[in-house]
């Protein structure tokens, strides 16, 4: 199958996206794997997962301009699926499992988020740093299933 530059080019902006975004959690000392992608009932592939010694984020990179907040819970829900799939085929449950999107643009989550309402489900690339900085402060307001 032929693919012209504009794929190849717009192919490698979105995994450079991935890549500076897993980056951003190594340098805050996450243990990050990039690009997983397995079999249960059907094939699916996660973007990243980066852990710790108590929490594991499943990571799901939007390299959208916008995504309104009824999208993100589409995301969050797609995400939902492939972690559990992920836990089920590894065997694995960590003690605080998170869904993130990270976005490449301002996202409406963490802007909007007031502690007490809904959970935070996504942060733009330029606030994760200041999310995991703060991590202990925003914890309990991540999605953790």
């Amino acid at each position: 199958m032929y693919f012209g530059t504009e794929f190849k080019k717009e192919n490698n902006q979105w995994k450079k996206f991935e890549n500076d975004t897993a980056d951003i959690f190594e340098k805050f000392d996450y243990t990050v794997d990039r690009d997983i992608r397995f079999k249960t009932y059907r094939w699916f592939q996660i973007d990243f997962i980066a852990q710790d010694n108590s929490r594991r984020f499943f990571v799901d990179c939007k390299n959208h301009s916008y995504i309104p907040p009824e999208k993100e819970k589409e995301f969050v829900k797609s995400q939902l699926t492939r972690a559990y799939n992920f836990i089920e085929k590894k065997g694995e449950k960590k003690k605080k499992d998170i869904i993130l999107l990270v976005t490449k643009n301002k996202t409406n989550s963490l802007l909007m988020h007031k502690e007490g309402g809904e959970k935070i489900l996504a942060v733009d690339f330029y606030s994760l740093p200041a999310l995991l900085k703060n991590i202990d402060i925003y914890e309990d307001e991540l999605y953790v299933f």
